[in-house]
Parts: structure tokens; C-alpha cells; sequence
């Protein structure tokens, strides 16, 4: 992508998580200003703050909730900064989930709730850097082909019939239920959110024509109006043979088709065109050619972008994925952080493909 006649100002302007994520895309770079750049990042009482919140802890609470603590959270947050594989502190962050997610392979089998777990550790190591680690890559792939597998006969048949199942909760009773065939063994077929940021991963990292195509029909029924009409978050799932749970998680694509849902779901938008740009397939789709052609309309006289600021949210303890973490650590009290942050957003959504920062 071309110099779209911001990048200066951005830079200029902007705070130490922007001026890196700039840094890293302008060709001619210099490896000493990325490095310098880059300890800058790392050390700003941002990027310290959300380390601290990569506590260790690997209980199902501390993988999975709205916390700024949880793992979930922190390493969205701090892989939306830029940080990587390679940096020194961040490495011994995320090494206790490595470790957990080698040995929770071999142990907690068998339960949809457990994958999900281990879904949302081996998808944002993926994107911290770590899939040349076997235990990263091989979860990954696995997600790929199990998904893959379902999706490519392009059945939207998942649920079924819940007075066949004894013991649902009546605080369930809106829910539907998805067809326990499609989690065997613990294998959830469809896609979660966390899985289309780990996909987007693998594609790059693995530069493969079979595994592209396959993330390309995984993101294709993703697209298709039958799955944006599933109920919100798919419905309730069998977790073992006595317990129920609400599942969620899937990649709902905020105005799909036009339709406007609930504000809160809308928010995330700008994150899922982010997410979904790197995709050949989404990007040459209605609902991604739409959606931009609508942020355009708020570039500024200067050839700048202005989002409304429920599109560029930063709520703390709250769920990343949904795009409630949408900041770059800037100072929310400058006037300007606005047009920074939406710009930079801009940027990354109509595509310029960073390049990669190894850490020394």
C-alpha cells in the first residue's frame, strides 16, 4: 500500500505504541530506529501494565473472562501493540501458558469447554509469534482440520431438538442447542472468534496453497447469510453428559447484509474488518466492501479519519474480542487521539503489510 499522506503525522503525533506500529510498516526502516522504537514500546507504563496482567495463572478463569488480568484480554491487548516472540519480557510472560497448553493437550480431552480453553491460548500465541512452537502449530492445525472438515459440505443444519435432552436449565430456555455430533470428543466444528485470529496467523506464517484454501471455505461459510442468522453466540452446548453451557464466541460480522443489531455488538466493527482483511475472500465481499466504503465517510479535510468513538472503544475488564480494547495507549485526554487512533485503524484495515520484526 501506498503512503496514504498520513504516516508522518501519525508518527509525529502519536505515543510509543503507534510510532512503533508505524516504524514496522515503512520499508526503509532502519534496523537500530526499529530497536529503538521497540524499547520504547516496551518500556511504557502501557505495555508494562498489561505484562503484569499475564499473571501465569491457568485456571479456566484466569484463560477466559472480561478481566484485564485474564490471559484472553492481556494478550490481545498487547499483540494489538505489537509485541512478539522475541522480547525478552514478554517471552517469560507467556512461557507458563506454553508449557500449560503442551501438557493440557495430553490431559483435558473431551470436553467442549476445555478446547475452548486451549482454543484461546494456541490462537493469540499463534499471534504473539509462537507457532514455530509444536504444541502452538499443531493445536492450530488440528482447529483447522476439524472446522474444515465440517464446513466444506456446507451444512447449516447444527442444531436440534432439546426436549430429546434431559437436564437443560430452564435459564437456558432461549437458547437452542447445538448438536453434540458436532463437538465429539470435545472437537467444536464451528468456528470460534479466537479461531480467525489464529487462521489469519497460520496463512501467513505457513505460505501454503492446501491451507489457504481451506482458512479461505472456513471463512466463506463464516460469510455466508445462513451462518450470520445463527443465534447469537451459536446457543447451549452438552459439556459432559450431566452439565450444560451457554457457548458464544462466534464471528459475528456487525452489519451483515445492512442490518443493525444492538449497539454494543456493533462496536466491534473496525476490529473485524482489521481481522477480516487479511482474507482474499472477505475482502472481495459485499458486506467488507460496504462496511469501508462507510468508514471512508469519515475522512477529514486533511485525508485523515474521525470514527465515532463507540468504534475506537478502551473499556477496562472487558472482553477484547468484542472491541472493547480498541486503543493504541495513547493519552485519551489530547483532542487529537481520535483522529490518531481511527487513522491508524484506517491504515491497517485498507492494508500494508508490516514487516516482520524479529527481536534480537
Amino acid at each position: 500500500m501506498k503512503d496514504p499522506g498520513y504516516l508522518d503525522w501519525l508518527f509525529q503525533n502519536g505515543g510509543p505504541v503507534t510510532r512503533y506500529l508505524i516504524i514496522i510498516r515503512q520499508r526503509g526502516s532502519k534496523k537500530w530506529q526499529i530497536a529503538d522504537l521497540r524499547n520504547k514500546l516496551v518500556g511504557s507504563e502501557e505495555v508494562k501494565y498489561w505484562l503484569r496482567n499475564l499473571t501465569g495463572g491457568t485456571g479456566a478463569n484466569d484463560i477466559h473472562g472480561s478481566g484485564d488480568a485474564c490471559f484472553e484480554n492481556a494478550m490481545g491487548k498487547l499483540t494489538q501493540y505489537g509485541l512478539r516472540r522475541g522480547m525478552g519480557s514478554f517471552d517469560q510472560r507467556c512461557a507458563p501458558y506454553l508449557s500449560w497448553l503442551e501438557t493440557s493437550m495430553n490431559v483435558n480431552k473431551g470436553n467442549v469447554i476445555s478446547v475452548f480453553h486451549q482454543t484461546i491460548v494456541a490462537a493469540w500465541l499463534a499471534v504473539a509469534g509462537y507457532l514455530s512452537e509444536p504444541p502452538v502449530r499443531d493445536f492450530v492445525m488440528g482447529r483447522l482440520n476439524t472446522i474444515h472438515d465440517f464446513v466444506r459440505e456446507k451444512d447449516y443444519s447444527i442444531y436440534v431438538d432439546r426436549s430429546r435432552f434431559n437436564r437443560i436449565p430452564a435459564a437456558y430456555r432461549a437458547y437452542p442447542l447445538v448438536d453434540p455430533d458436532l463437538y465429539v470428543d470435545g472437537n467444536f466444528a464451528l468456528p470460534w472468534i479466537h479461531d480467525v485470529f489464529a487462521f489469519r496467523e497460520l496463512q501467513s506464517y505457513m505460505k501454503d496453497d492446501d491451507i489457504e484454501g481451506r482458512i479461505g471455505r472456513v471463512i466463506s461459510y463464516i460469510l455466508d447469510r445462513r451462518y450470520q442468522h445463527f443465534h447469537e453466540g451459536y446457543g447451549v452446548v452438552q459439556s459432559d453428559n450431566n452439565h450444560y453451557n451457554v457457548m458464544g464466541w462466534d464471528v459475528r460480522l456487525p452489519f451483515f447484509g445492512g442490518v443493525q443489531t444492538d449497539a454494543s455488538n456493533n462496536r466491534c466493527l473496525v476490529q473485524r474488518l482489521e481481522l477480516m482483511s487479511c482474507f482474499s475472500v472477505a475482502r472481495s465481499s459485499g458486506w467488507f466492501t460496504e462496511n469501508v466504503k462507510v468508514l471512508e465517510d469519515f475522512r477529514n479535510r486533511h485525508g485523515r479519519y474521525v470514527l465515532p468513538r463507540d468504534y475506537v472503544y478502551e473499556r477496562k475488564n472487558s472482553y477484547f474480542v468484542t472491541g472493547a480494547h480498541m486503543g493504541f495507549g495513547e493519552n485519551r485526554r489530547r483532542r487529537i487521539v481520535l483522529e490518531i487512533e481511527s487513522s491508524l485503524w484506517m491504515l491497517k484495515i485498507m492494508g500494508s503489510n508490516p514487516k516482520k520484526d524479529v527481536a534480537k
